[in-house]
Order: C-alpha cells, then sequence, then structure tokens
C-alpha cells in the first residue's frame, strides 16, 4: 500500500491517498474525529503500531495518531488521539514550539522529533507507553542549548533544534537566537509571514538529521543532549526538503535533483551525489517525498508549484545496489500515478 499526503489547504486534498499496485483504492484512508480536522497534511509515519500525521494547518498545528483497521486489504486508518498539539495565546499566537508542523521521526528511546515551520525548530516530545500520545515538556529539550546562554536564554516549550531569529511572526515567545556556527537554523521571512524555515527530519544511529532549507544545508545533531555536529559534506548546492534513510543511504530532495550518500554522523563523510532529476515529459519543478517497498522499489513524488491540479506524478522505479556504500542506481522508472489532484507532499509504503 502505497500512502500520499498532498499540499491540501483551501481547495486542495486534505485526506490521504491509498494506492495498491497502482490502483487507487481511496481518496480518504484517514478517518479523523471531526471531517474538518485534517488539512495541509504533510508527514506520514509508521511507528509503534500507528500511524501519524503531520497536520499542517496553522490552526489546526498538531501531529494525529490513527489506527490501521483490521485485514490484508483494508486502506482505513481510525483516529487515535492528538500525538502532541500547538498552544495559542488568545491573540491566536504560538505558545509553544509545535506550529505549521512539517515532518516528524522517532529515535532516541522514546523519544519524537518534530520539525515545525512557523516556530522554525524542532521539538523533541516524549512519547507515552502506548505511543499514542506526546509531551513536550517546558522550556529547552536540549541540554546543549541550554549551556549555549545559561541562565539567561528563553527556548519555546519542547525545543530541541533552535532558531537563528527567534522573534517570528505570530509566535508570542522571542526565543534566543541561535547561532549558525551553533546549529541554529535559518529562515527567511517575507511580508510578516514565515516563508522558508526548517524541513524534514530523519533519526539514524543516535543521530537527527535536518533539512534547512534556507540555508540550503543538512545539519546534525546528537540524540543525546543536542550537541550541534555540524552541516553536510560537500555536494548539496540547492534547498533541501525531504529525507530518507534507506540501507546505509541517506537520501535527499533538492529542488530538481534526488541526491544521495552513504550514511556518517559525521558532517564532513557526507558526500552527495546527485542520482535523479525529474523525467522528461514530467510537468514538474522539483522532487518531494520518496519511500521504498520490501521488493527493492522506490517511489518519488515530483511536484509542480505549490497546489496545481493535474500535474506532478509519482513514479516507481527499480533499485539496484551492490553494497550500503555504493551509489544506488535507479532504472525502469514508470509512472505509478498521474493526472493528480494535488501537489503531492509525501509518501509511505506499507505492507499489506
Amino acid at each position: 500500500m502505497l500512502l500520499v499526503s498532498f499540499h491540501g489547504g483551501s481547495g486542495g486534498q486534505n485526506n490521504v491517498f491509498a494506492y495498491d499496485q497502482g490502483q487507487l483504492k481511496t481518496q480518504t484512508a484517514l478517518n479523523p474525529k471531526n471531517p474538518g480536522d485534517l488539512s495541509e497534511l504533510r508527514a506520514l509515519v509508521s511507528a509503534n503500531g500507528y500511524l501519524y500525521a503531520a497536520n499542517g494547518k496553522k490552526s489546526e498545528s498538531n501531529v494525529l495518531c490513527f489506527k490501521r483497521q483490521a485485514g490484508p486489504e483494508d486502506y482505513q486508518f481510525d483516529y487515535v488521539d492528538k500525538f502532541v498539539v500547538a498552544s495559542f495565546s488568545k491573540d491566536g499566537e504560538f505558545e509553544n514550539s509545535i506550529a505549521h508542523p512539517y515532518s516528524l521521526a522517532f529515535g532516541g528511546g522514546s523519544y519524537c522529533y518534530i520539525s515545525n515551520q512557523d516556530t522554525n525548530v524542532v521539538a523533541r516530545a516524549n512519547v507515552s507507553t502506548d505511543g499514542a500520545r506526546g509531551s513536550i515538556g517546558a522550556g529547552s529539550q536540549s541540554a546543549y542549548l541550554t549551556q549555549l546562554c545559561s541562565p539567561n536564554c528563553t527556548y519555546l516549550d519542547g525545543t530541541f533544534a533552535g532558531s537563528q531569529q527567534g522573534d517570528l511572526p505570530n509566535v508570542k515567545v522571542q526565543a534566543t537566537d541561535v547561532p549558525s556556527l551553533d546549529g541554529g537554523l535559518g529562515v527567511s521571512i517575507k511580508d510578516g509571514k514565515v516563508q522558508n524555515s526548517v524541513r524534514d527530519v530523519a533519526v539514524w544511529s543516535g543521530t537527527l538529521f535536518v533539512c534547512d532549507e534556507p540555508d540550503s544545508l543538512i545539519r546534525l545533531y546528537s540524540l543525546s543532549g543536542g550537541t550541534y555536529l555540524g552541516q553536510a559534506g560537500p555536494g548539496l548546492t540547492t534547498k533541501p526538503t525531504h529525507l530518507s534513510v534507506q540501507n546505509g543511504g541517506l537520501y535527499v530532495s533538492a529542488g530538481a535533483a534526488l541526491l544521495w550518500s552513504a550514511l556518517s554522523t559525521s558532517p564532513a563523510s557526507l558526500n552527495f551525489k546527485q542520482i535523479l532529476s525529474i523525467p522528461g515529459g514530467v510537468q514538474a519543478q522539483s522532487i518531494g517525498g520518496i519511500t521504498f517497498d520490501n521488493a527493492g522499489n522506490v517511489y518519488v513524488a515530483y511536484q509542480d508549484g505549490t497546489g496545481s491540479v493535474g500535474s506532478g506524478a509519482i513514479y516507481q522505479y527499480s533499485v539496484q545496489q551492490t553494497n550500503p556504500q555504493t551509489q544506488p542506481v535507479f532504472s525502469n522508472g514508470a509512472p505509478y500515478a498521474a493526472a493528480l489532484p494535488d501537489t503531492p507532499e509525501f509518501l509511505l509504503f506499507l505492507q499489506t
């Protein structure tokens, strides 16, 4: 089963499509508590026996937890709980780190790491025993951040990786600025709104990998204490948005290119090489999410702008790779889903 989230919002697709063997099975895979709860869905993550969905609409700003219905061919996921939520002031400003969530990754014991575009931070949540709920705690969740400016620093509740600019539009708390050299995430503001900020996150071998889109970097942080390890090595020349860890490699969607590097927890050892570009004949401007199945195939989302109707596509490729240190080769590319009703964002393959 291939699950697809879309850009959504007004006039867009605000639920998840489920495909199987290239056939669309449902346009409403998620069954929320209330029909209007879903909007601007982003990352889809399978963990702890649940499906987690980043619900990006600013007035919602939460991560929702769902449970797949029984049956190998059942393409429905029922609402369980709100995993993490934003806190709003009486004026509608964000009060904690959760704001316009984009992605999430589990790792480091009972923790989840959530990227948030409007606060431009990565939050760390403590995961409940049953996995259905998370709590972000008070202030910094990173000993490293706290030590940078102790005792006079201020961080949004739950912050694990901070922003270069702590004073952001529609955020009530003015957080301490974190310099780039100390791991602060880049952000750009336009017309009084956050325009570009943190994107995807991934966890591997005790390390958090973060897409810093404005600075065109992959930043690395230790899960133990949040220590900033540095930025990724050569080969990353444009803005990264999506990550995937697979068979010893880190895949990065960056503009119209898909990049790959053998994984390492040493930033200088990451050496990105382009392995895929947008196929001829596909109306698209960028590459979005990717996911792998258990049969040696990869699925790639091609995006044409934001909310474009009938453009962009999802392609399926075969993957050949001699060993985890060898650059993978994609072949036999073919459309898996085309004429999409909205811009595809994230893909997730689940075994049926």
